[in-house]
């Protein structure tokens, strides 16, 4: 989900009332029958211009439903990927201000949880979920992380960017200048990279090695981690620095081993039925 601000005029544009989000649906998602034919699912994708492409399609006529969610507005924002400067770019259509909403943003945590509208939150109208809003699963998010960040956005709620402080500069407008913008010809830019990968790193952890080391959320039983440095659809091989790890402090008794994949946020690595995966290790007890 890409969250943003919009207003017809600058003041007062960080609101709940004038916060937007433009999705993708879930690789998993299926409509329910034909009624919910328009959607853009989320993928793996081989370039910024195809993800721009995606995101553009979604916040156009048709790329979402306003009864699942309430916050969207077609056609109000266009995204480009500048090849150049390797940047995402968004734009509006020259009517409204539009300002790029951080992951913590106080409203967007409001808009995901429905503190102040239950009735507000993204919801998907997926196969046999009944048709109607009440019936219908909320769109899966993490608290703290949206899809701003992962394109260029990057900045937290109170975050002064490094231009902060120019004219009309709110706190909240996840910017380097905190500035609306409002032009449709010339786009405004994320002020950092994108990071498209949903990881960087696997962590592997065992059961059984209560002596090997700590994750930064001081998670034990770390026996290796894992990069992720390869494009869709090849192998990605990975061997640790030593084949033999010793493992100072195991357990008197061994009834199962355990083994789990985490990401760089702690969460679950879920992986698609089609992933082949192999983990081998030895054990000299």
């Amino acid at each position: 989900m890409f969250f943003y601000y919009t207003s017809a005029t600058i003041t007062n544009i960080v609101s709940l009332a004038n916060l937007k989000c433009i999705r993708l649906m879930p690789a998993n998602f299926v409509p329910n029958g034909n009624t919910y034919t328009a959607y853009t699912q989320n993928k793996y994708w081989n370039s910024g211009t195809e993800l721009a492409t995606a995101l553009t399609a979604a916040a156009s006529t048709g790329g979402d439903d306003v009864t699942y969610n309430p916050t969207w507005v077609a056609g109000q924002v266009t995204f480009s990927y500048d090849t150049a400067r390797r940047k995402f770019g968004i734009a509006g259509n020259g009517t409204n201000y539009i300002a790029p909403a951080a992951a913590d943003d106080p409203n967007v945590l409001d808009f995901l949880r429905g503190t102040t509208n239950p009735n507000y939150r993204p919801r998907m109208n997926v196969h046999n979920a009944g048709g109607t809003y009440a019936t219908a699963p909320l769109q899966p998010y993490v608290e703290g992380r949206s899809m701003n960040a992962r394109i260029g956005w990057a900045q937290s709620y109170n975050t002064r960017g490094v231009w902060y402080g120019a004219t009309n500069s709110q706190i909240g407008v996840a910017s380097a200048t905190g500035v609306p913008h409002n032009s449709s010809a010339y786009p405004q830019y994320g002020d950092a990279y994108p990071i498209l990968l949903g990881t960087q790193n696997v962590g592997v952890y065992l059961s059984i090695a209560t002596g090997g080391g700590l994750d930064s959320f001081n998670r034990k039983n770390l026996s290796a981690t894992i990069p992720i440095s390869v494009a869709p659809l090849n192998i990605n091989t990975f061997v640790t620095n030593s084949l033999q790890t010793p493992c100072l402090s195991t357990p008197s008794e061994i009834y199962e081993i355990t083994v789990e994949l985490l990401d760089d946020y702690g969460q679950p690595f879920y992986q698609p039925p089609n992933f082949n995966t192999e983990i081998a290790f030895g054990l000299l007890y």
